[in-house]
């Protein structure tokens, strides 16, 4: 991939902001941070970050692989607590049988897949495109 695609996926992903906010908040589909729904203020600091990164890479360009790799590996972290925070939630109701609710757990819903796939191939091309450009290629 050219220098100049790799830099424009980040670009648009955060330019993209706006609309996973609106696609969140005014009808409901949250695609981009769904680990966080039952977090509004974690939420909304995320989309802050997320919309601060994309106004630091389209002022300072040369910043991106920093600003990438930060947000790439707090979104990484995000998505793993994201599938196992579920999972450690039913084993704790599933420890105590008479306060288990076990159909209110929703372990895997379509959005957390979506967010899933979508957070983490970003996540992933960020990551791997900021060491590069950072010249950690060759010792990883």
């Amino acid at each position: 991939m050219s220098k100049k695609v790799s830099h424009l996926v980040p670009k648009l992903y955060y330019a993209a902001t706006p609309v996973f906010i609106l696609l969140d908040y005014i009808w409901g589909i949250n695609i981009r941070v769904a680990v966080l729904d039952n977090y509004l203020l974690y939420k909304g600091l995320y989309y802050g970050f997320c919309i601060l990164c994309g106004v630091i890479i389209f002022l300072v360009p040369r910043s991106s692989s920093i600003v990438t790799l930060v947000e790439s590996i707090t979104v990484i972290m995000m998505t793993v607590l994201g599938v196992v925070l579920p999972y450690i939630q039913a084993y704790r109701q599933a420890l105590d049988i008479s306060d288990a609710d076990f159909e209110n757990i929703n372990i895997i819903h379509p959005q957390y897949i979506i967010n899933l796939v979508l957070a983490g191939w970003i996540a992933i091309f960020t990551f791997h495109k900021s060491l590069r450009e950072l010249g950690f290629e060759d010792k990883y």
